[in-house]
């Protein structure tokens, strides 16, 4: 009776159906057209992926690669990839038979009393095989479970991508930032250098009668204002290349040598290609993460409701048992069993079925969560869009600016100078000089930044540094 009922539960295990429900993946519908009102700054040909290199700055690209090895969260992420493939190895084993061994030795005296003939008997007795059981997976419990481990290794790998696509965009724009400070505290030094020049020329009037105290004063005033502004900026400076070098898994002061070297600030590119949302939205790690989040939560399902169902196992051991020792290992010694077994939960007070309901629910959640990272992810790009089409127009604008308030100190000066103007017209333009000039360099260090968070948010990238071993 025995092997009948196991071939049937074998047939009936092939060729069953999975319980719960199956996943469907999600479709959007979208337009794959941008609204981001600076459409003259964007094409649609396909981004540039490796985007760093638009800068081409070899330093840049050299930090770039050494943070994608190096930076401990993107290591953080890689290990929870690779926790996430052997929980994977640990639900495939259900699939296979689960074998243990066994041997004892046990050495025994009968009561004398209860002997008939007086005496109790000593007896040896020596045990040594293997037990065996595997589970058929008639209803689907554990290809729901490995559904549900394939889902979570894309999450984790989906996780990883998207740490490393912000680590690389933090070290750019870290990088630009201490490219945009050195700018800044050039040109605050060199108005220092030209506001003391300009104080000594007007306390050398004063001495000879063509200047008030008032003018020495101001002049002396926007001297000192000026000079004052340097420190913060170099504690700024030092701030970002911190930043950078622990970025790069390195102390902070690993770059400072380094990083001492100025160097200018990039020309941002007019028109940046973005491509079409939807190609957005496939290359966007932290949509796909979602996604599979959602996958992994239904399949939950199927692992849940395969509980309302009896389990079906084939049974067996084989080895050997004797009373001499010598005799464990001989043809007489052996013995063995074959047999099936059927496990039924019959009532758990509705355990199982709240535990189902519990898996939907989260399952409800988890649709929830992967459409709002489908809009999140389009208003970043739009944002993105938006934030860097009109820091362009702001940087056009402040760089015309400052031409024009150049203009406006080298004409006070010679008003100053032929004394049609008091100093006080000198002053207030290169006041204006400066603030424009200072405004210009964020402006331009916006510029670029603006430009590395319109790459994050098209998800490109973390392509070339996709290593997962």
């Amino acid at each position: 009776m025995i092997k009948p009922v196991i071939f049937a539960a074998l047939a009936f295990g092939l060729t069953a159906c999975s319980v719960g429900p199956d996943y469907t993946p999600q479709k959007t519908s979208f337009l794959d057209g941008w609204f981001a009102p600076t459409s003259e700054h964007v094409s649609n040909e396909d981004i540039a992926l490796e985007w760093w290199s638009v800068f081409n700055d070899p330093l840049l690209e050299n930090y770039i690669k050494k943070a994608a090895t190096n930076n401990k969260n993107v290591q953080v992420a890689l290990a929870n990839v690779k926790r996430a493939r052997a929980l994977r190895g640990e639900s495939n084993a259900a699939f296979f038979p689960q074998i243990d061994s066994s041997g004892s030795a046990d050495r025994s005296k009968s009561s004398d009393a209860a002997a008939t003939s007086g005496n109790g008997n000593i007896r040896n007795l020596y045990d040594a095989g293997f037990d065996a059981s595997w589970e058929l997976d008639v209803f689907g419990g554990n290809r729901r479970a490995n559904e549900a481990s394939d889902a979570r290794i894309g999450s984790a790998t989906a996780n990883y991508q998207d740490v490393m696509l912000s680590t690389l965009a933090e070290v750019a724009r870290s990088y630009y930032e201490a490219r945009g400070l050195q700018k800044r505290i050039a040109i605050t030094e060199n108005n220092t250098k030209l506001l003391q020049e300009t104080f000594n020329v007007v306390d050398q009037r004063l001495e000879a009668g063509e200047a008030s105290s008032f003018d020495v004063s101001r002049a002396r005033g926007e001297y000192q204002l000026t000079r004052a502004r340097i420190p913060n900026l170099q504690a700024d400076l030092h701030a970002s290349i911190f930043t950078l070098s622990v970025l790069l898994g390195q102390p902070p002061e690993a770059l400072l040598e380094e990083m001492g070297e100025v160097k200018p600030l990039p020309a941002p590119p007019d028109i940046v290609p973005v491509g079409l949302r939807s190609d957005m939205l496939r290359r966007r790690p932290d949509v796909r993460m979602a996604e599979r989040e959602l996958a992994a939560s239904v399949a939950d399902i199927g692992v849940e409701t395969s509980e309302l169902f009896p389990k079906f196992f084939i049974t067996g051991d084989i080895g050997s048992q004797a009373r001499v020792f010598g005799d464990v290992f001989s043809a007489a010694g052996g013995l063995w069993s074959l047999g099936s077994l059927v496990q039924w939960s019959v009532f758990e007070g509705g355990a199982i079925r709240a535990q189902i309901k519990a898996e939907e629910a989260e399952s409800e959640g988890a649709l929830a969560t992967y459409e709002q990272s489908v809009l999140s992810a389009l208003a970043d790009a739009e944002t993105a869009l938006t934030r860097y089409g009109q820091e362009l127009e702001t940087r056009k604008r402040l760089d015309e600016g400052v031409q024009s308030r150049r203009q406006s100190v080298s004409f006070a000066r010679e008003l100053f100078d032929a004394g049609e103007q008091d100093y006080l017209a000198v002053l207030d333009a290169q006041r204006e000089l400066i603030a424009s000039e200072n405004d210009l360099v964020i402006s331009e260090t916006n510029s670029i930044t603006k430009l590395v968070a319109l790459y994050t948010a098209l998800g490109g990238g973390w392509e070339f540094f996709d290593n997962k071993e």
